[in-house]
């Protein structure tokens, strides 16, 4: 499950699915999904400067994922040129992971790949603007 944050209003501003599918009805969803399957959880949280890297950001991730038994993975976003957004410092995701551990959270930090390429977490964007034509419009050109 893609998280990045523990908290509506944050959520609501990077993740926008949020609005439609608020952490309590996610956290229900996922509460009859373990009851059904028994798999484990995860969750994905890209690693943003000054956004969702604080030590109440962990503490509301630790409380939102220990109910759910869920594993988080902590992926470094990734500079993209023309986006003004940072990732969190290395080191800061490492002290992100000691604390949702300490707090009783399994929690990974992802290697970055991709960033070669501009394929990496947080980089997946067109290098130029891209104009969509209907079929139709196609057919005619």
């Amino acid at each position: 499950v893609s998280l990045h944050s523990a908290n509506n209003r944050t959520r609501d501003k990077i993740a926008p699915i949020n609005r439609q599918y608020p952490l309590r009805a996610l956290a229900a969803a996922l509460h009859a999904y373990l009851k059904a399957k028994g798999r484990r959880i995860s969750f994905e949280w890209a690693m943003i400067q000054g956004v969702n890297d604080s030590d109440d950001d962990a503490r509301e991730l630790a409380a939102y994922s220990r109910p759910l038994r869920a594993h988080v993975n902590l992926i470094p976003l990734n500079p993209t040129p023309g986006y003004r957004t940072r990732g969190t410092e290395p080191e800061r995701i490492e002290q992100f992971r000691d604390e949702l551990e300490s707090l009783g959270v399994n929690a990974t930090v992802r290697r970055t790949r991709g960033t070669d390429i501009d394929a990496a977490c947080g980089q997946l964007r067109a290098e130029q603007q891209v104009v969509l034509r209907s079929r139709r419009q196609s057919r005619k050109a």
